[in-house]
């Protein structure tokens, strides 16, 4: 395989190309705007590269993506292979290349903290595509599970009301179905596998036992830690589940004897399994192995869903207020987005003063952005 940097992001050109990026026209190779995308004075540039694919890049963004492209020829047509954030200067990258001969080339956005940053963030990542679901069988409280789906294309399998997804850092998608009492695991190949549960709803044991083994009720929650290990917010059993990169799982604790989880999907864990969030109903509970669960915060409407920022701290959506709160040192809540009605505000106007309706998702970006679902 030859693999070649595409000079035409090199500085000093002696021409300047026009080509599709993203549906936009962009100019490279000098400092300009067209259609909606900001570049930098000196384009990114490709440092090194070896044949399996690892790739250095300098003059990328401090808040900002980088996007590889590869193509068969310099002429095209070109294939996006990787979207990356980027928080330094320089930053590496890993492609899988296909064989033969193969040009790489790198576009870098900016997503900084205003309007046209968020604009490129949409255009970065703005396509919209099914990885998971038929989209039949819409009904509230009914498992449509069917063993045929077991090991096929994830599109073709019908989901059960499923109240979260999170991927882990090898692109595998966590899918917590709660009416087939599951969770699911969509490889990087487009295949669905169930990881926990046994699609009926119950309870059968604490474990250690093979996690398609024990039985879930009505799992609301996830939460996948850095190495892999997916934390599942079991909540009919009233109970937070560890299920361990060899698919072993077990019970990390239960909330009090015939006690469940009233409602929410909030679920956060550190990495070595000290401190433990969760949402249940209009509570936002924490827990440690000495002190146990306890109740943070109990004046929330209808809790949705938790996020941990770059500072550290616990960031939560309660849906039934139309609000955001970040939570203090001391356990006390500070608003940081929504103005309590589902109207007002918008966009270019400050978080606090724009209306949220009904908000649940939140997640942070590595420039220190947060979105909103």
């Amino acid at each position: 395989m030859r693999v070649f940097a595409k000079v035409e992001f090199e500085a000093g050109l002696k021409e300047t190309v026009l080509m599709p990026w993203f549906g936009k026209a962009l100019r490279f190779g000098s400092a300009m705007l067209v259609g909606g995308l900001a570049l930098i004075a000196q384009p990114p540039k490709i440092t090194s590269f070896d044949r399996a694919g690892r790739f250095t890049v300098t003059n990328v963004l401090t808040s900002g993506v980088a996007t590889f492209q590869t193509a068969g020829s310099l002429s095209g047509p070109w294939t996006s292979k990787l979207n990356l954030f980027t928080t330094n200067r320089s930053t590496q990258a890993s492609l899988t290349l296909p064989s033969g001969t193969q040009f790489v080339r790198v576009g870098a956005a900016d997503i900084s903290g205003t309007p046209a940053g968020f604009n490129n963030l949409v255009g970065v990542y703005g396509l919209l595509s099914t990885v998971a679901g038929s989209g039949n069988n819409g009904t509230v409280d009914a498992n449509y599970w069917q063993p045929q789906f077991e090991g096929g294309n994830a599109t073709d399998a019908s989901l059960s009301r499923p109240h979260h997804a999170i991927a882990d850092r090898a692109g595998n998608i966590y899918i917590v179905d709660k009416d087939s009492h599951a969770v699911l695991k969509v490889t990087t190949d487009g295949k669905i596998h169930t990881v926990a549960g046994t699609h009926t709803g119950g309870f059968n044991g604490e474990g250690p036992l093979p996690g398609t083994n024990l039985q879930l009720n009505l799992p609301n929650g996830l939460y996948v830690r850095a190495d892999g290990q997916v934390y599942i917010l079991d909540t009919g059993n009233g109970r937070v589940r560890r299920l361990t990169t060899n698919g072993v799982m077990s019970t990390v604790f239960y909330v009090g004897a015939g006690n469940n989880i009233s409602g929410g999907r909030g679920l956060w864990v550190r990495d070595d399994e000290a401190l433990i969030y969760f949402c249940d109903g209009n509570k936002l509970r924490r827990w440690t192995p000495a002190a146990g669960v306890k109740t943070v915060n109990n004046g929330f409407t209808d809790l949705g869903n938790i996020a941990m920022d770059l500072q550290g701290r616990l960031v939560i959506t309660d849906r039934g207020a139309n609000r955001v709160y970040r939570l203090n040192a001391d356990d006390s809540l500070t608003v940081i987005a929504g103005n309590g009605e589902t109207s007002g505000g918008g966009d270019g106007f400050p978080a606090l003063s724009t209306g949220l309706w009904g908000v649940r998702g939140v997640w942070y970006l590595p420039n220190g952005g947060y979105v909103l679902g």
